[in-house]
């Protein structure tokens, strides 16, 4: 019997770019999704070959898309979830939700270049962990790995909830 490998995140994400650059990318919501996992990509210090054809449709055919997407952008509904996830009798699974939808909007910025974008939004994140943050200790072994991460480390001013998530873990 053949023994199938479980795909690494990366490898994992590496396909779903793979998949998304093979289509047209039409509307913002197909925009934000390529920024996602090509920034998650990039995140987990993804080959810059693989991430090359989704950086230069950012530079390229999705910069007008991109520029759009980022003057719509609201992001009141992930706070408000976030908020809602701290004040208790949330799952464990729609905290995590409510976080990694934090996440993925400051990572695709990041990517983008858009860091100005999401500042407020990471600030006000970090807060809402920090003012709770034995509800999302079940994260603490995500958070304590992505602070590993150089790519993270040089963008701690928006990837600041992932510390106090770290941290939270370790004061158990």
């Amino acid at each position: 019997m053949v023994e199938e490998r479980i795909k690494s995140e990366p490898e994992v994400l590496l396909e779903q770019l793979d998949a998304l650059m093979s289509e047209p990318v039409v509307d913002e919501e197909d925009a934000l999704e390529v920024a996602i996992v090509a920034g998650s990509l990039a995140r987990l210090g993804g080959d810059p070959a693989a991430l090359a054809e989704a950086e230069a449709w950012r530079q390229g055919a999705g910069k007008e898309l991109l520029a759009s997407l980022w003057e719509a952008i609201d992001e009141e509904p992930l706070v408000e979830a976030l908020e809602a996830a701290s004040e208790g009798g949330a799952s464990d699974a729609e905290v995590e939700e409510a976080v990694y939808d934090v996440d993925d909007l400051l990572v695709a910025a990041i990517w983008c270049g858009r860091r100005e974008r999401v500042r407020s939004l990471a600030r006000r994140a970090e807060a809402i962990v920090r003012s709770l943050p034995d509800v999302f200790e079940d994260l603490a072994p995500d958070g304590r790995a992505l602070m590993r991460r150089r790519e993270v480390a040089e963008e701690l001013d928006l990837y600041g909830l992932w510390l106090v998530i770290a941290e939270a873990g370790a004061e158990g």
